[in-house]
């Protein structure tokens, strides 16, 4: 796409001797900060559901990307190519209902075929455990809940997956909110107190498996 190339032309330039300085400087890991907060963009975005600003937020993370994948490519490391490759790969490796012979019923067939085929490429990579792959620096929320998910997958005692009545996103984000005027009358942190209590939970689920 001539578009896509012309991007990639100003970041090969910027990149360059006679590019920018401040750009020359970047390593991977001072381009962290910068990753995770286009993301929180494109997520506050999408909220607002404003398509100018949608589509802003979705370039500067696109370009953040593309950054990582040039300064690869500039200390020798590996390519824009192969960044391409690797998610063209799992796509087809994931979806063998589209791209082989494998027949679903609908979509939430599709997603158990998709964490069996995560789950054998786990088995094969032998994690330590069921938990590990989970970004430690993600949300809390965010990491609780593909915690508890992969818990309850395991079978773990300590979420049981329960059928209870169905509650409403207006309702949960409701109860979350009251957990939290509740925290800030007892001049509790929020964020430390449940982050501590997730470590706990994973320590006491890690032990279990060893």
């Amino acid at each position: 796409m001539e578009q896509f190339d012309s991007l990639l032309g100003v970041a090969e330039k910027l990149l360059s001797p006679e590019g920018c300085p401040w750009d020359q400087k970047q390593t991977f890991s001072s381009l962290q900060p910068y990753m995770l907060e286009e993301a929180h963009e494109v997520i506050e975005a999408v909220d607002a559901d404003d398509n100018a600003k949608i589509i802003e937020e979705l370039g500067d993370l696109l370009y953040t990307i593309i950054f990582y994948g040039k300064l690869a490519e500039k200390t020798g490391r590996f390519s824009i190519s192969d960044i391409v490759s690797a998610i063209t790969e799992k796509l087809i490796r994931r979806h063998p209902h589209v791209f082989g012979e494998v027949k679903v019923e609908g979509a939430d067939e599709v997603l158990k075929n998709w964490e069996k085929i995560k789950l054998q490429e786990k088995v094969e990579a032998k994690p330590a455990s069921v938990l590990d792959g989970i970004p430690p620096t993600l949300p809390s929320l965010i990491r609780a809940q593909k915690i508890i998910k992969r818990m309850q997958r395991a079978g773990s005692a300590l979420v049981p997956k329960e059928k209870s009545g169905q509650v409403s996103e207006e309702e949960l984000g409701s109860q979350l909110l009251a957990l939290i005027v509740k925290a800030e009358n007892a001049s509790i942190d929020a964020e430390s107190a449940f982050r501590r209590a997730l470590a706990r939970m994973e320590e006491t689920f890690r032990n279990t498996e060893k």
